[in-house]
């Protein structure tokens, strides 16, 4: 091939790759040290390893056709599988049974639907009454029951079965190689469990136990799901591995790997020292010496999960691990399946993997919308496993290494888009931070009381969304936590935060510490709610750590101090994904809101509205909302004045400028006006609420005054009130004011 061939080639490949895949493509390069990478390159991988082979430009186009057939197949409740099936290794065909068990849940259920894909042909579908009449539109087979089943009622059919799975776009069962062995076998998330076997593929529908059992080449071991019962003999040149699953599993977790793998195996060792669990290993032959070191940690890791979270979930079955020919690993139930690379033995990988037993197959996310619950789970769970493992410098680098500050959603919202469902810094990286900043939110007694009801919920061994899961976490830790979600799960970006310090010697003793805190990002949300550290370096005692709960855009928190400080730092421990910047103090206002003291109607008012830095006085005005009327505020913040406005809450925001550095700040204020003293104190009438508390004619010249000629507001309302009708005062008031003073003397009534 010519040079200029060869570059061609090249280009147009590349051009491929960047097409339809994510832009960074990971070689299997031996000499990366996995244990050692960054978790976002690691979570990356993963990711790509997941979705690698949905490279159809119609990728889009059927997935949304797969979505739209998961809500017809509400009417039946799959109990239990039975699955057969014979994988001829020479000319790639499946033959299989499936048998399916299942509950109606609704009244007169006469046909239920199947998915599977066009390229598997349908044999035959027989039930104990015979062979059952069957469509098929699609991917989706439409299986006619028997008779029509009511809610509760039981039925069963066997789904006969055969062909070669579709490859390229959409593949989930693979017949590849590794050096000079076959390798066979599956990887069916998100969607793909029905492109090779005949199953109701949705998430919130576990069946309750498996039956596995499978027939290969007398060559090769079968590793899948649960117990293996038995290896029984079929032919004279093929067996059938027979696993029996008794603990529910979704659909996209039942699994197959094929090859001729060397098997070893370990106990994990439970219940002080009662009970053992078989853990068993089948790796390439030659990858073996290198898998001991590699897998041989997943007792001590299944320790450390154990005492975090709960009790191993399948503790009557096994663990283990497989060697398939995809990139990355997937946690299969039971039996995770990994790459042959170093990848497939790295130590991120193997903690991460495993843990998805507890959060992904135990408790599975109830739609792909809801991913974080299973990825966001296992990422944090390595940074979790190394916590125990050396401590909390290594933890803090490692959630360091997951900092995701880009756009989106951690919520998926496109489910048709499997690159986006497995994006690895979305689903992975800031849905671990999730969890991280929820143990900073709730302190660890909480959060760890979050995990064992968790673990514990109506949910186990089911599946839940991320509603559900606040649901539980709020209720297990009696803690309101729509503000958290809403901002982590469903916002997009991060806060950015500056501060400002400033201490001054304080009038009651000890020091006067100001601090601000400025939220600068444009992004949505605006202002992300967050209790937030602060790390406070004394001069002389010991350090400490204050919290403030910060939830405006700019906000001035006060503390009395007894000591000077040196420095301080903002969420020193790093439980928030931010940005944080010091900033140096220039000019504050600092007086909080609760502060200003109320107003109370026709009573001289004094306050101030102080401020910290700048150059005194100041340029005041307000720039917005409503100030009382008869109160001013001067160059030095002091409001003075009296008003007669009508009670209430007045806000306003006020600008403070330094013409001299040109400095500035503004605040929201509000001011509550209330009942001036001689309100409803007496009788009605007194209306000008003068000394002299009997009405008099001042009182009838008010009410005129107030109705007809400046209208200056009362100082009470209730005081104007005399023909006692509860309303705006009006002339039946004056009226009734001039028949008790001049005419029939008929007493007022009382003060409401």
């Amino acid at each position: 091939m010519k040079t200029i061939q060869k570059l061609a080639v090249f280009t147009l490949t590349l051009l491929l790759l960047t097409t339809f895949t994510s832009p960074l493509i990971f070689a299997e390069d031996e000499n990366i040290d996995w244990d050692n990478a960054p978790p976002s390159v690691i979570h990356q991988k993963m990711w790509e390893g997941k979705a690698k082979s949905l490279l159809d430009k119609q990728v889009n186009r059927r997935l949304l056709a797969l979505e739209a057939t998961e809500d017809t197949q509400q009417n039946y409740d799959v109990l239990f599988y039975d699955v057969k099936i014979r994988v001829n290794d020479t000319t790639e065909i499946l033959y299989g049974t499936v048998k399916f068990v299942a509950l109606s849940t609704g009244a007169g259920v006469l046909a239920v639907q199947v998915d599977l894909f066009s390229e598997m042909n349908v044999d035959s579908i027989v039930s104990p009454a015979g062979i059952l009449a069957y469509s098929r539109n699609g991917n989706i087979v439409t299986v006619t029951l028997d008779r029509a089943y009511d809610t509760g009622e039981q039925f069963e059919f066997d789904f006969h079965y055969s062909g070669h799975p579709t490859e390229g776009g959409l593949q989930a069962f693979s017949f590849g190689n590794h050096l000079t062995s076959k390798v066979i076998s599956s990887l069916s998330e998100p969607y793909f469990a029905r492109t090779w076997w005949p199953c109701k593929d949705v998430m919130w529908d576990k069946a309750d136990s498996f039956n596995i059992a499978i027939e290969v080449d007398t060559t090769f071991y079968v590793g899948s799901n649960g117990t293996l019962d038995s290896v029984a003999a079929t032919s004279d040149n093929s067996h059938t591995f027979y696993y029996r699953v008794r603990y529910p599993m979704v659909t996209y977790l039942f699994s197959v790997a094929i090859s001729e793998y060397t098997v070893w195996t370990q106990d994990y060792v439970y219940n002080n020292d009662q009970d053992t669990m078989p853990i068993v290993h089948a790796v390439y032959p030659d990858q073996y010496s290198y898998s001991l070191s590699r897998w041989g940690i997943t007792p001590y890791a299944i320790a450390i999960y154990e005492e975090n979270y709960g009790p191993y979930p399948f503790l009557n079955e096994k663990y283990g691990h497989s060697n398939f020919t995809w990139g990355g690993g997937m946690e299969h139930q039971t039996m995770t399946s990994m790459t042959g690379s170093s990848f497939g033995f790295s130590e991120p990988v193997v903690v991460h993997e495993l843990s998805h037993q507890w959060w992904g197959d135990m408790i599975t996310c109830e739609s792909w919308q809801d991913i974080w619950l299973n990825e966001g789970w296992a990422s944090y769970s390595e940074a979790l496993y190394y916590l125990n493992k050396s401590g909390w410098a290594t933890y803090r680098t490692y959630m360091n290494g997951m900092r995701y500050t880009g756009s989106g959603t951690v919520y998926c919202d496109d489910t048709t888009d499997v690159w986006r469902i497995f994006d690895g810094g979305l689903s992975y990286d800031k849905g671990a931070w999730v969890v991280h900043m929820l143990r900073g939110v709730l302190g660890d007694s909480l959060f760890f009381v979050g995990i064992e009801n968790y673990y514990n919920s109506e949910y186990q061994y089911g599946a839940l969304t991320t509603e559900e899961f606040k649901n539980l976490w709020e209720q297990a830790t009696e803690t309101e936590l729509d503000w958290f979600f809403e901002e982590w799960i469903y916002g997009t970006y991060l806060p950015n935060y500056y501060y400002y310090v400033y201490c001054e010697d304080s009038d009651t003793g000890g020091y006067d510490f100001y601090l601000v805190i400025e939220q600068t990002q444009s992004t949505n949300p605006n202002v992300f709610t967050m209790p937030v550290d602060i790390f406070v370096d004394y001069d002389a005692l010991t350090d400490d750590t204050l919290q403030v709960f910060n939830d405006k855009r700019k906000q001035v928190f006060k503390f009395n101090l007894p000591d000077t400080i040196n420095y301080v730092t903002l969420d020193p421990a790093q439980w928030i994904l931010c940005y944080k910047a010091y900033q140096t103090w220039e000019m504050f206002i600092t007086t909080l809101n609760e502060e200003l003291s109320e107003v109370q109607q026709g009573v001289a008012y004094n306050d101030t509205v102080e401020v910290r830095g700048g150059q005194a006085p100041y340029d005041v005005s307000i720039i917005a909302g409503t100030f009382p009327s008869g109160l001013t505020i001067d160059g030095y913040g002091v409001i003075t004045g009296s008003t007669y406005v009508d009670t209430g809450l007045y806000t306003f925001m006020v600008l403070f400028s330094d013409g001299v550095n040109g400095y500035s700040d503004y605040t929201d204020y509000t001011l509550h006006v209330v009942s001036g003293p001689g309100c409803c104190a007496g009788t009605v009438g007194n209306v000008d609420c003068s000394e002299e508390e009997e009405p008099d004619i001042a009182d009838i010249t008010r009410l005129i005054d107030y109705l007809y000629l400046s209208h200056n507001p009362l100082c009470c309302r209730d005081e104007a009130d005399t023909d006692a009708s509860g309303g705006e005062p009006d002339i039946s008031d004056i009226t009734r004011l001039i028949d008790y003073l001049y005419l029939s003397h008929n007493p007022l009534a009382d003060c409401p």
